[in-house]
């Protein structure tokens, strides 16, 4: 149950769906789960920006398994989340003495270095900055009314967005009166702004014009960047249209000249992906997706547009036939961001990867080979080895009929009749003019009672190799069984039970005509006479006596 729990817990947690993921999670741990559980708990905990309960359970997955790098990630990604980078760079260094190579901690270790040397740089200002990443920052904002008509203002969403993504960018909004109003609420003190003005208690005699927007005043730094982010976005519109010309050439040209006035923009790495991809340059698209993803992370782009360089990266892959980097190519973007596309593209590559290695096993002569070794095998006693071995001349040629029929044989050994009988129909089904299968199928109906089956395989033997001594052998031995069941005049419920359950017996029985000949010939036997001249009633008069379900005395 605890196992079944972390699996619902799993779902949850790739569909983003933090707070249903904690639910299965907790049940599984009081279920008698491991320590990978409160790693995941821990994981959902922080996708909730729930960082001090996420510390918490990193901390018990640690003390469950301190050999377990990934434990120390989990909790290094909690005391980055809540701004204590010089303690998240310890705990992940600490990790990568049990794991030097797990990508999490590198990874992890590189972020919380960078966020410490810009929290030093502002004078320890960063960690302030924390307050606006709690879970429910929103509502709270909403919920006064001194703060709630900011919300509507779309210049404080995009300063508010930017400080849930990097609260160590606190130090650059500390001029602006919106940001510290909200922040002293949050953190439950007054903050005086620069107008001092509290709200009105007399009623203006007119109404008062719409609040002008206020103008935020940029750093030196932030206002070089606008201007070179508008000129490198002009190159990218004229990229832009020259790709969707076709002007391919003249696309990367404008692409690389926005890549050189602004080269950690993960967009222009992206579109020159795109092209090159159109190009069937598929190296260089794969490459540019791979220098775009570390420029991204590196500045903590969109989620989604690290996904998407990913995702044209599996393109790239996929159309190269390299289906097990596209595979992962994929599943790393649906990591960054679930899109259903990407989704749907995954699941139609794994089959295709699934049905490419399947025609690649193919090798006729390797299968003969397995089947002979196969059949010393068989003739030295050892079938469940032979099994294997013509279970793998099957895989390596799907359209040998052969080893169906030397792999009855050894369930046939083996007294295993259902798989016997499956593998021997299966043989006759793929080749019809088998002979050597139609036996295989005959022998094991015979031991099965079923002799009217038996019978008609034999027949169809013979049919194909008319002077088959076996087959002739073998049809005389059925119709003496058949005698003997007859003469014996007692009925075999099992084998009746079997021919019932035959299409081919219910379908005579179910004939009208044949229910009337049979309630005849009950109550004179000179009808059964009469009805044997037919050679259509005889041969299913017949047909019934072999499979056990009339008897003539």
């Amino acid at each position: 149950m605890a196992d079944e729990q972390k699996a619902l817990g799993n779902e949850q947690f790739k569909a983003g769906n933090y707070e249903a993921a904690i639910g299965f999670f907790t049940k599984s741990i009081e279920l008698g789960g491991d320590h990978v559980l409160y790693s995941n708990r821990s994981a959902c905990h922080c996708g909730l920006r729930n960082y001090p309960e996420a510390l918490k359970d990193a901390d018990a997955c640690i003390a469950k398994k301190q050999d377990w790098g990934k434990g120390y990630g989990r909790k290094g990604a909690a005391l980055h989340g809540m701004g204590r980078y010089a303690e998240a760079v310890k705990v992940y260094e600490d990790g990568l003495k049990i794991e030097p190579a797990l990508a999490m901690l590198t990874n992890g270790l590189a972020d919380a270095k960078r966020e410490a040397e810009r929290d030093e740089a502002a004078g320890g200002m960063g960690g302030l900055g924390n307050v606006f990443g709690a879970p429910d920052v929103l509502q709270k904002i909403a919920s006064n009314p001194q703060t709630a008509p900011l919300l509507a203002d779309p210049s404080f969403m995009a300063k508010l967005e930017e400080l849930k993504r990097d609260p160590s960018s606190i130090n650059r909004h500390l001029n602006d009166q919106r940001i510290l109003s909200v922040m002293g609420m949050l953190m439950g003190v007054n903050i005086q702004t620069a107008d001092g003005a509290g709200p009105e208690t007399e009623a203006p005699s007119k109404p008062a014009p719409p609040p002008k927007e206020p103008e935020v005043e940029l750093t030196p730094e932030e206002q070089e960047r606008k201007a070179k982010k508008k000129e490198a976005d002009a190159h990218k519109e004229a990229g832009n249209a020259a790709y969707k010309s076709k002007q391919f050439a003249e696309a990367i040209g404008h692409y690389e000249k926005a890549m050189a006035v602004l080269p950690d923009e993960i967009t222009y790495y992206n579109n020159l992906a795109a092209v090159k991809f159109e190009q069937k340059d598929y190296d260089g698209c794969i490459a540019t997706c791979k220098k775009g993803i570390e420029i991204g992370r590196e500045v903590k782009a969109d989620f989604k547009l690290v996904a998407k360089a990913y995702s044209r990266m599996g393109n790239a892959y996929k159309a190269m036939k390299s289906y097990d980097e596209a595979v992962r190519a994929y599943e790393d973007s649906l990591m960054e961001h679930r899109d259903a596309a990407v989704e749907k593209t995954l699941k139609t590559l794994q089959k295709e990867k699934k049905a490419a290695a399947e025609k690649a096993y193919v090798n006729p002569e390797l299968c003969e080979q397995a089947r002979q070794e196969g059949n010393e095998l068989f003739k030295a006693g050892k079938y469940p080895a032979a099994i294997e071995k013509y279970s793998e001349a099957m895989k390596r040629d799907p359209t040998a009929a052969t080893p169906y029929s030397n792999r009855a044989a050894c369930y046939q050994k083996l007294m295993e009749w259902p798989l016997a009988l499956k593998d021997a129909e299966t043989c006759v089904t793929m080749d019809p003019k088998f002979a050597k299968g139609w036996s295989r199928k005959g022998s094991i109906h015979l031991f099965l009672k079923e002799f009217h089956k038996s019978m008609d395989c034999y027949n169809t033997v013979l049919e194909l190799e008319p002077e088959n001594a076996d087959a002739k052998a073998n049809l005389d031995l059925v119709v003496q069984k058949i005698n003997e069941a007859n003469q014996s005049g007692e009925a075999d419920p099992e084998r009746q039970k079997r021919a019932m359950a035959d299409p081919e017996i219910q379908a005579i029985l179910g004939d009208p005509q044949m229910r009337s000949i049979l309630q005849e010939m009950q109550t004179d036997p000179k009808k059964a006479q009469a009805a044997m001249q037919d050679p259509d009633i005889a041969a299913k008069l017949q047909k019934l006596i072999a499979a056990g379900v009339l008897q003539m005395r």
